[in-house]
């Protein structure tokens, strides 16, 4: 099969059949690459520049897959056009145009009319700045209104913040008035960065300016760091199996900082921000409309409430949510499933969730595996129910390509059905777009901005509500890379990249809704207003320490991000089953976190291999106790589980309140604290709801920890030890406790 796609897969590795650049500048060298399969033979590439026919170059190739074409240098303004082709097949045509970069500083004019300012910066292109409770800063491909010509501005701002502008200096600066009475610049905007083509159209924009703060948190569900100063966000919904690092399934544009100030980038395009060396916000941009910024005031606890009522109001889950999940991707039978339900009454462990991930029959995704899977599944899910859990199934959002069996009618009748009727996101062209690569590549995704796809996509689902079925497990979402692809509501792949989980996800949660079903989506990839659609899982990450840690990361950068409702598998989802102590460190953490749950991967693995046949990879206490021998997991995994259930009624409350204050339940110390300097850089302990303050152990062969004890009266949640706050303390922690602290 040829393969070429110009703007690549993901920004962490190199797919080998991009172009090079993806969208190159004047006097830069240009390769398109591909790749085919070994039938194929040697590609060739017609290549047109200016609407003539060029001669191509031969192609390159070390290993006769991988091929790449040398087409050398262009001027600013020149029109490409390519396709590729094998004896085959044919490519659809590529085209591209050539672009330049300008730099901007200061404002041609100041403009002044009816409480704006506009800044006109290059002919056809100027800010708009209006100021209030908040400051927004919108760029506008256009030329500005006629009105009073101003050579400088000043504008009052919340938190002692002014704005000053001036045709003779930078774009911008923000300046506070600090304790001692001098200002102090905390945010100057330096000068633009536009890439352009030769019709004035401004089809990048980089903006550079500082940033004087010592911390900025936020951007999303980060693996790598909390505290983002010294960091960047590519700002793309990414899938990255395991070992996330600085990618993200779930990327907000917004951030906070310990000034009082911070920002909201509202765009549906993905913009790279980079905190490193100053503040850089870099973006693909289309339209009249480039960008739009909203600058927030006040505590940081205010910022995030502010950015949440902007971008949709938090939903509450149901109560049962903040009990037990239980799961495991190898439960494909009803033998499976009467095995946990077992299990749960002989340990009398108490759990409220089941998420049965591989109970379709992995074609359609919305029927019940065979008989020899599933002998009655209506009256399986009567039965978890009436052994008190709530169940949850599986869904992605394809129609699947089937590669190694025979696809089954109805496969084929839905495949049809959906192009036919089109369903799902096309090509340009208007041809079927198929997942380029990677997971369940070349199914169709299907357009969930389409009312007439998603009555037909639901319809299929509808009577597992009537079974009982009270929530989706709603994974992926990340497949749509072609940023020329089309959605029925006109949006591109470009700008629809990043909001398709969240049109996914959403459509699930009004599935519900509508249908009278007090359930829950649980997802892992999402966008801007994640918080009207919960719950979140932070992925796919292994059993080791290094994971552990990278998922309280997550967790609490989550939070600073408006996600209201957070949580990991227990252990790690993927490899080596973890050891006793990773496995208990993992259980007190999620014990005292938005959602507890275990969850593993397919039996076959994905990193582990074993000879044993049918051996068993799940992360249930009783198994990894089996397999490691060693009873004390099964023991103090239940001791947890019965915690859990005992503070279940305070996190229900405490969600309550999140839910109408806009506050996440796991929260960063400085949302409570921000007048604290140790508590603003404590990014590995957090308040679950505001009375505990959690403080996981998360490295290997430590049984004690620091932790710093911000002002008030504190108990210890285990021993009833009284702390005085304001101090630090190292608490000595057994692997059958936490060290939690309840504010009194």
């Amino acid at each position: 099969m040829l393969k070429h796609l110009p703007e690549g897969l993901v920004p962490f590795e190199d797919c080998g059949f991009a172009r090079y650049p993806a969208r190159p500048l004047e006097k830069e060298a240009v390769v398109i690459a591909c790749r085919t399969d070994e039938e194929d033979g040697q590609p060739e590439l017609l290549l047109y520049v200016n609407d003539k026919a060029v001669k191509s170059p031969a192609p390159e190739s070390n290993d006769g897959e991988y091929w790449r074409f040398h087409i050398g240098e262009f001027n600013w303004g020149d029109k490409i056009e390519y396709q590729l082709r094998t004896k085959k097949e044919s490519s659809r045509i590529f085209r591209f145009e050539i672009e330049k970069e300008i730099k901007l500083h200061s404002p041609i004019n100041l403009i002044k009319l009816d409480e704006a300012i506009y800044c006109l910066l290059y002919e056809h292109f100027h800010i708009i700045i209006k100021a209030g409770e908040v400051l927004e800063v919108s760029c506008i491909q256009d030329s500005p209104p006629s009105g009073e010509k101003v050579s400088c501005a000043e504008i009052g701002l919340p938190e002692g913040y002014r704005l000053y502008l001036s045709d003779a200096k930078k774009c911008f600066s923000l300046k506070r008035l600090s304790e001692g009475g001098t200002l102090q610049e905390i945010l100057t905007l330096d000068y633009f960065m536009l890439r352009i083509t030769s019709d004035g159209s401004i089809r990048q924009l980089k903006q550079c300016g500082k940033l004087d703060t010592h911390h900025v948190w936020g951007t999303g569900e980060r693996f790598h760091s909390v505290d983002l100063r010294q960091s960047y966000s590519s700002g793309r919904v990414v899938e990255k199996f395991t070992q996330q690092e600085d990618h993200a399934y779930l990327p907000i544009p917004f951030f906070i900082t310990e000034k009082n100030i911070g920002c909201f980038r509202n765009s549906n395009i993905s913009a790279a921000i980079d905190f490193r060396e100053g503040l850089i916000i870099d973006q693909r941009t289309k339209g009249h409309q480039l960008t739009h910024d909203v600058w927030l005031f006040g505590s940081p606890k205010n910022i995030l409430s502010q950015f949440i009522t902007y971008t949709g109001k938090p939903v509450l889950p149901p109560d049962w949510a903040f009990g037990v999940w239980i799961s495991g991707n190898g439960w494909n039978c009803d033998a499976e499933v009467y095995v946990q339900l077992e299990m749960l009454k002989r340990f009398n462990y108490p759990a409220d969730v089941m998420v049965l991930e591989a109970w379709s029959d992995e074609q359609t995704f919305y029927l019940w595996n065979d008989k020899h899977h599933w002998k009655d599944p209506a009256a399986l899910v009567r039965f978890i129910k009436t052994e008190g859990l709530h169940l949850v199934l599986w869904q992605i959002p394809i129609i699947k390509y089937e590669w190694n069996e025979t696809p089954c009618e109805q496969l084929i009748s839905d495949e049809k059905e959906a192009i036919e009727n089109g369903y799902c996101i096309l090509n340009e062209d208007g041809t079927p777009y198929r997942i380029t690569e990677k997971w369940f590549h070349n199914s169709l995704l299907l357009d969930f901005t389409n009312p007439k796809a998603v009555q037909w996509w639901f319809d299929k689902r509808k009577y597992l509500l009537d079974m009982g079925v009270e929530g989706f497990k709603t994974d992926g979402g990340e497949f749509l890379f072609d940023e020329t692809a089309k959605l029925h509501n006109g949006l591109d792949g470009l700008e629809a990249h990043n909001l398709y989980p969240g049109q996914y996800i959403g459509a699930y949660n009004k599935f519900l809704k509508e249908n009278g079903i007090n359930g829950v989506t649980f997802s892992r990839a999402d966008y801007i207003g994640a918080q009207t659609r919960p719950i979140h899982w932070a992925g796919d990450q292994l059993s080791k320490w290094s994971e552990l840690k990278a998922q309280l990361n997550a967790g609490i950068s989550a939070g600073l991000s408006g996600i209201l409702f957070w949580g990991f598998d227990i252990g790690g989802f993927a490899g080596e089953l973890p050891g006793a102590e990773l496995y208990l460190r993992a259980t007190a953490f999620a014990c005292f976190c938005p959602i507890m749950q275990w969850h593993a991967e397919p039996r076959s693995g994905q990193f582990y291999s074993t000879n044993e046949d049918g051996f068993n990879n799940d992360r249930s206490p009783w198994n990894i106790a089996e397999k490691l021998n060693d009873i004390r997991v099964l023991e103090v995994s239940v001791k947890f589980a019965r915690l859990r259930k005992q503070i279940q009624p305070y996190l229900t409350s405490e969600a309550e309140y999140c839910v109408n204050v806009g506050r996440p339940l796991m929260a960063h110390l400085c949302i409570d604290y921000p007048e604290d300097i140790n508590a603003c850089t404590c990014d590995d302990q957090y308040m679950l709801g505001r009375e505990l303050m959690v403080c996981p152990i998360v490295e290997e062969g430590q049984d004690k920890r620091r932790v710093w004890i911000p002002k008030g009266t504190w108990k210890h949640y285990f021993t009833g030890e009284l702390y005085k706050g304001g101090t630090y303390k190292t608490f000595t922690c057994p692997l059958d406790e936490a060290i939690v602290l309840q504010l009194l």
